[in-house]
């Protein structure tokens, strides 16, 4: 046995070692791999997407956009149509259709000015173009011998309405319009005294490009209790608009538009309303899961108060509660004018309707807004302009078109109504202001009353900022 020996004991010789042998496939793995960390070494980390900021939407000025003005209740034919924008605005155009036909016609309507223009007696779509679409607003109105006051409204995902009718002695007409060319679908959702109707067939309704819908809520939905609807666009764009007729009791039946009312909120303000109401019910729906509490105060000249024995409304998880005023509260508001102020403690839509002079008049929830807000003014006498500010001391310019005014400075003080006379050649406000208000145009003749509530003009359009998450 061959060997070395070492300290008295035999130790194997190392066999020789003979050349190691890589494969080629081997060797290419490991140098892939190799340059695969050293790029991974040399790339910048990508931010947390928690890290990302969020950019604001850019604001760009309106080149276009639509009103859907209701159909007539009283023959009347024609329209009030005002602008916001600017006088150096003179670009633009303004012009009419049958929200059912394909024809339009161009009107006459100036910057910063508002007046009547004629119309067919249906429901229209008002367009406006380049420099008098921002801040165009409207309105029809009904007769002397039926006062009413209809808002034309602009498209919008959402809108809700409280207190309308399907039927008995009750009845409204919802129509929804598409001012594109391509079809647009909404759904309508319905809220009753027994809960949300979810077996109405009133899901994925079809607007056709450039036409109207009118539902029938007695056929839609047959039901004599008051009803809260909700209109929500999954595409295109879609304006909506409600005729409401209504009998009193004791009286004939009579016609008005039904305004849409603020989403829903834990605090709302009604304001604008009238000294003298017969009937007054106030309609709330609640349409969360969880039961709430209702609460009413008064929004008067000098404060904000609570009427004494008038008692909370619980309004049930999912459902529409109706209540007439009582009667030692009717009497309170027949002192001064005032707003309805709401505090809840779910949020809830809401809603009064009222008899004026055997006229129906609806006062719905109106969002507390600051800037430009305007509404057109059926002219004559009898209109007031009323502002409550729900937190805020501000000031307020408040402008008549068509009376050959100057601007009004108004002082607003948080929780009290302020009432301005309305001239009788006032064709519209405008009111403009830092502070938050609410506010609304009150009409009252011998022959009934109407109510219009302000709403931002829309002046500018935003473009969202669209960049991938990881950058």
């Amino acid at each position: 046995m061959s060997g070395k020996r070492v300290q008295g004991r035999r130790v194997a010789d190392a066999a020789p070692m003979k050349g190691a042998a890589f494969s080629p496939l081997v060797v290419f793995g490991l140098a892939l791999a190799l340059v695969t960390v050293g790029a991974l070494a040399l790339q910048k980390s990508a931010n947390d997407p928690a890290e990302v900021s969020a950019d604001a939407p850019a604001s760009r000025p309106l080149t276009r956009l639509d009103l859907l003005c209701p159909a007539a209740v009283a023959g009347n034919s024609e329209l009030v149509l005002g602008s916001g924008a600017s006088d150096g605005a003179a670009d633009g155009a303004v012009s009419v259709r049958d929200a059912s036909s394909d024809n339009s016609d161009e009107l006459d309507v100036r910057p910063g000015k508002a007046g009547s223009v004629t119309a067919s007696t249906k429901a229209v779509m008002v367009t406006g173009t380049r420099g008098l679409a921002p801040g165009l607003f409207g309105a029809r109105f009904g007769n002397a011998e039926r006062p009413a006051a209809g808002e034309c409204t602009a498209p919008a995902s959402e809108r809700w309405f409280a207190g309308v009718g399907a039927g008995g002695l009750h009845e409204s007409q919802l129509v929804l319009a598409n001012p594109d060319t391509g079809p647009a679908v909404a759904d309508v959702s319905l809220w009753s005294s027994t809960g949300e109707l979810i077996d109405v067939a009133s899901r994925g309704l079809t607007i056709p490009g450039q036409r109207s819908s009118v539902l029938d809520l007695a056929e839609l939905a047959p039901n004599r209790d008051e009803l809260t609807l909700r209109v929500t666009v999954s595409r295109g764009r879609v304006a909506a608009s409600m005729a409401d007729t209504y009998t009193p009791r004791g009286g004939a039946a009579v016609s008005d538009w039904l305004p849409s009312t603020a989403p829903p909120a834990t605090d709302l303000l009604l304001p604008g309303l009238p000294r003298s109401m017969a009937e007054p019910t106030l309609v709330l729906a609640n349409p969360g899961e969880d039961a709430g509490q209702v609460s009413l105060k008064i929004v008067g000249k000098n404060s904000t108060f609570a009427p004494n024995n008038v008692d909370e409304i619980r309004v049930p998880a999912g459902e529409s509660v109706t209540t007439e005023l009582p009667a030692s509260m009717v009497k309170l508001l027949a002192k001064e004018d005032t707003a309805l102020r709401l505090t809840s403690t779910v949020p809830v839509v809401g809603s009064l309707r009222t008899v004026v002079a055997g006229d129906l008049v609806h006062v719905p929830a109106v969002e507390a807004a600051s800037g430009q807000t305007a509404a057109a003014v059926p002219g004559g006498a009898g209109s007031a302009l009323l502002l409550t500010a729900p937190t805020t001391a501000g000031r307020v310019s408040v402008t008549f078109t068509g009376a050959d005014a100057k601007p009004v400075a108004v002082r607003l003080r948080p929780g009290v109504t302020t009432t301005v006379p309305v001239p009788e050649k006032a064709t519209a406000t405008i009111v403009d202001g830092r502070t938050e208000y609410v506010a609304a145009v009150r009409t009252v003749t011998a022959k009934g009353a109407s109510l219009l509530p302000l709403r931002p003009l829309q002046l500018d359009k935003l473009i969202p900022a669209v960049r991938p998450e990881w950058p």
